[in-house]
């Protein structure tokens, strides 16, 4: 893949990511506790930018569908003809629609929506803050915009618990390092900001949002034997997956990352042994059922109006 392209996001492994993520990623309660905070009401018209497979609007439908208007925007109109497809079963007593269009110009008109909303977009973006001036300019006068996004960069940082072998100090520092190179390089290269969530508030400000707060999800990510719990099963199925199904995938972008965040070739050779060290160590503990985790992540819900 050349690194500059963007992802194919309706590829196989891309698309495998876009539904295994989003499976157990929130707690029912939490999501009712977030319909409330946000103010949500039947008979909205909102607005998804970078909808993916429409998982927001499936999410929120049962608090503002009755009556009200869904839009999904995406690039890929793959995805697009999935969800269009597949919100038939969800969409009920209201009205989804799906539209290609591009987050930096979306196909509405000034002061369209009730709420505009994303779930790891600007993650992605070369430019995020233009993504999200955009939703301000489609919102209405005191409509919401609500943006759901990670702080990934702090949550690898953290010390978070498994049952692989402990790491000395110099790998321990060695693998932090190549935590904040790869985010740099991935930001130079214009693949996005892993860590944008502790700054989406920010930018609502600069831009002129007003009643701005935010609220983190309370999941918790956690294996331990026989991982029989269905949401374990899920958090094993991508963990295995992108530990080692997909490890020379993962491996060359976070060469290309690392090199252009300002790391050396020398360097990376040397995270790559720890990586190869822990991924024989985490092979060996789920072929005996030993293997323990548990950690949460940084991940943020920011919300704002437009200006009456």
């Amino acid at each position: 893949m050349n690194k500059n392209k963007k992802p194919d996001w309706s590829g196989k492994r891309w698309k495998e990511m876009l539904v295994e993520q989003r499976k157990f990623i929130w707690h029912q309660d939490t999501i009712d506790r977030l319909a409330i905070w946000l103010g949500l009401k039947q008979g909205m018209t909102a607005v998804d930018v970078g909808c993916g497979l429409g998982y927001l609007g499936y999410t929120f439908w049962p608090y503002f569908g009755k009556g009200g208007k869904y839009f999904g925007i995406d690039q890929s109109e793959k995805l697009l003809a999935d969800a269009q497809t597949t919100s038939k079963n969800w969409a009920t007593c209201g009205q989804a629609k799906f539209i290609a269009g591009d987050a930096y110009r979306l196909p509405f008109e000034d002061n369209f929506a009730d709420w505009v909303m994303c779930q790891t977009l600007l993650m992605h973006l070369e430019k995020p803050k233009d993504a999200l001036s955009e939703m301000m300019r489609i919102a209405k006068p005191g409509g919401l915009i609500v943006c759901i996004e990670p702080d990934n960069l702090s949550t690898s940082l953290g010390d978070s618990y498994s049952s692989l072998p402990k790491l000395g100090i110099e790998e321990e520092l060695l693998s932090k390092k190549a935590y904040i190179l790869c985010n740099k390089g991935s930001i130079k290269l214009g693949r996005g900001d892993q860590s944008i969530g502790n700054r989406v508030a920010v930018m609502m400000k600069e831009l002129g949002l007003t009643e701005i707060d935010a609220r983190i999800n309370d999941k918790v990510y956690f294996l331990y034997p026989p991982y029989d719990d269905p949401r374990q099963q899920a958090f094993l199925r991508m963990t295995k997956k992108r530990v080692l199904d997909d490890s020379s995938f993962w491996i060359k972008r976070a060469r290309q990352e690392f090199l252009a965040g300002g790391g050396t070739a020398n360097e990376f050779k040397q995270y790559m042994k720890i990586c190869d060290k822990q991924r024989n160590a985490f092979r060996k503990q789920l072929k005996n059922s030993e293997y323990v985790c548990f950690f949460g992540s940084l991940f943020f819900v920011i919300k704002g109006r437009k200006p009456k």
